[in-house]
């Protein structure tokens, strides 16, 4: 009986979204529109475009991270306002990538391929090791008579950290050897410190505090018996100035908890309230 009541219930919910979603179109509309046509409407009736406005990102590098010996070249832009990120760890043909709207905001997956993704809530950030617990930001040390390394051409000093067994290493080119302006040098600067505290959990990285200069290497988590890092990232090119925009209004993504039976309940809601 309660399973003849649950179809029951989604048969009438279901029946009042095609309603709803035949109302809204004209007649001549309505009978062009095929079942799988109608039930991706239906579908996109649970969804959120990534951003109302389209995002616009000035900088780009691109890097190869290494995981317990495996590597991969991904790429990162942010924008001048400190504010949106988007990263891949692997490049492919599907597009897979991760966007940050704001330092505050869960994390956004999606598929640029597909045309859409996932919001991910605060809950499932700090099930994930993305979010913590507030700590004091974690301030690197210069490594003493440590020998400069060079990166894409660049001096590199390395300043290390720890945090319980974990070690984390970075090396900052200094920013004479750069010719950008200092609005370039400090969004690269936040990207880059962003892009870190965004790893999953590596409480290392968390609230990490970079010294002067532009990362272009970074090495973290706890060594194995020769000393050695199982994660690390370092830059294989980069631009401070390479404009992109993203179509955010047309990626549409899934709102955990956000269902059918949802939609149906605010759209009749809706309607109540224009009748009044």
């Amino acid at each position: 009986m309660n399973v003849f009541f649950s179809r029951l219930a989604c048969g009438l919910t279901l029946g009042f979204l095609l309603a709803t979603a035949s109302w809204a179109q004209t007649p001549e509309l309505r009978s062009d529109v095929s079942g799988a046509e109608m039930m991706t409407d239906l579908m996109r009736l649970t969804m959120v475009p990534l951003s109302e406005e389209p995002l616009e990102f000035r900088g780009h590098l691109a890097y190869e991270l290494t995981r317990s010996s495996q590597s991969s070249v991904g790429e990162l832009r942010w924008d001048f306002e400190g504010k949106a990120l988007m990263w891949t760890d692997a490049l492919n043909s599907e597009g897979n990538c991760t966007v940050r709207l704001s330092p505050d905001a869960p994390l956004a997956t999606l598929g640029l391929k597909r045309e859409e993704g996932n919001f991910m809530t605060e809950q499932m950030m700090v099930m994930a090791g993305f979010w913590g617990e507030d700590s004091e930001p974690r301030v690197l040390k210069a490594e003493k008579n440590a020998e400069p390394t060079a990166i894409m051409g660049k001096d590199c000093l390395p300043w290390s950290g720890k945090e319980g067994k974990s070690r984390v290493t970075v090396w900052m080119a200094d920013v004479s050897q750069l010719s950008w302006s200092e609005a370039e040098i400090e969004a690269t600067r936040n990207a880059a410190t962003s892009w870190l505290h965004c790893r999953p959990n590596a409480p290392e990285l968390r609230n990490l505090e970079l010294p002067a200069g532009v990362p272009l290497k970074a090495a973290w988590g706890v060594p194995d018996e020769e000393g050695t890092l199982p994660f690390s990232m370092q830059v294989l090119t980069l631009n401070p100035s390479a404009p992109f925009t993203l179509d955010a209004p047309n990626l549409w993504m899934h709102v955990p908890g956000r269902d059918i039976n949802q939609v149906a309940k605010e759209m009749k809601e809706q309607k109540a309230a224009e009748g009044n």
